[in-house]
C-alpha cells in the first residue's frame, strides 16, 4: 500500500506544479493582471470587454479597467438625503423638537409638533432651511436648525467573492475599502488580496479599478474611500485553491493507523 500511495502523492504534486507553472492566456475570462508597487505610480488604463471581468458582477455594456485607486469623492460632492437614512435633527434651545428621525420609504420624516416633512432628495442644508421655514412660520421665532446624517442607509456597497460574509452593506458615513471588507467579515483563506476589483459607474460608463489590498493593509498604499453603489470583488487565488484541494485529496488517501 505504501508504493501506490507514493505514486499518488507524486502525481498530485507534479500536477500542482504544472498548474502553477502554466501561464494564463490573457483572453481567458479568468485571466488576472500581475500588479507591483510600480503599477500604482500612475493609474494605467486599459479597455477590457465585460467578458474578461469577474463573472456575475460586471455592469452591462463596455467598461475600462484601471490599475490603481479609484478617485476620492470630490470636496464639492453634495450628498442628498434618501429613504432609510437616519437624521439627527437639532433645534437650538428647544430640546422637545430635537430628535433622531429615520427617513421613510416615501422620503419623509415625522417631527414633533409639525408632523410629516418631505426631505428626500434634499441636501442636509436644504432640509435645514425647510424645517427652519416651517418652524419660523407658525411655531418659533428665529429658529436655528441643524441636521446631521448619522446613517447613509440609502447608500450601499456590495462586497462579494472570497470574503467570509458577502453581502450588501449600508454606508454609515466615511467608509474606506478596508472598512468595507471588514463589514463582510474580512477576506477568507483563498483570497487574492493583490488584485481586488472595485466596480464603479455613476453617471457614465462603468470602470473597474484593480487595487492591491495587501499593500493597503501593510500601509504602502492609500486606503481609498468607497461610495454608494460601489461593488467590491475579492477574487480567489488559484494557487491557494489548488493547494487546498490537493491537501484535501491527500488527506482522503491517508488512513489512520
Amino acid at each position: 500500500m505504501i508504493k501506490p500511495l507514493r505514486f499518488v502523492l507524486a502525481a498530485l504534486i507534479c500536477a500542482s506544479l504544472l498548474a502553477c507553472a502554466t501561464p494564463r492566456v490573457s483572453s481567458s475570462a479568468n485571466s488576472r493582471v500581475s500588479l507591483s508597487a510600480s503599477s500604482y505610480a500612475g493609474n494605467a488604463v486599459a479597455s477590457v470587454p465585460p467578458s474578461q471581468m469577474v463573472p456575475d458582477t460586471q455592469p452591462a455594456g463596455p467598461m475600462s479597467m484601471v490599475l490603481g485607486l479609484p478617485p476620492a469623492p470630490g470636496a464639492n460632492t453634495t450628498y442628498r438625503i434618501g429613504p432609510q437614512d437616519l437624521l439627527k435633527v437639532e433645534v437650538f434651545r428647544v430640546d422637545e423638537l430635537s430628535s433622531k428621525e429615520r427617513v421613510s420609504q416615501d422620503g419623509s420624516i415625522v417631527m414633533p409638533l409639525i408632523g410629516s416633512v418631505m426631505v428626500a432628495g434634499l441636501t442636509p442644508q436644504e432640509a435645514e432651511d425647510r424645517l427652519t421655514d416651517i418652524l419660523g412660520k407658525d411655531y418659533l421665532q428665529d429658529p436655528q436648525v441643524n441636521i446631521f446624517v448619522e446613517e447613509y442607509a440609502s447608500q450601499k456597497v456590495t462586497v462579494t467573492g472570497s470574503v467570509k460574509s458577502p453581502g450588501v452593506f449600508p454606508l454609515t458615513g466615511y467608509t474606506t475599502l478596508l472598512q468595507a471588507v471588514a463589514l463582510a467579515g474580512g477576506v477568507d483563506e483563498l483570497a487574492n488580496t493583490k488584485e481586488v476589483v472595485i466596480f464603479r459607474g455613476q453617471g457614465g460608463p462603468a470602470q473597474a479599478y484593480v487595487v492591491n489590498l495587501k499593500m493597503i493593509q501593510e500601509g504602502d498604499l492609500q486606503d481609498p474611500v468607497v461610495i454608494g453603489d460601489d461593488r467590491i470583488v475579492i477574487p480567489q487565488s488559484g494557487s491557494a485553491a489548488l493547494i487546498k484541494n490537493v491537501t484535501g485529496t491527500i488527506r482522503g488517501f491517508v488512513r489512520p493507523i
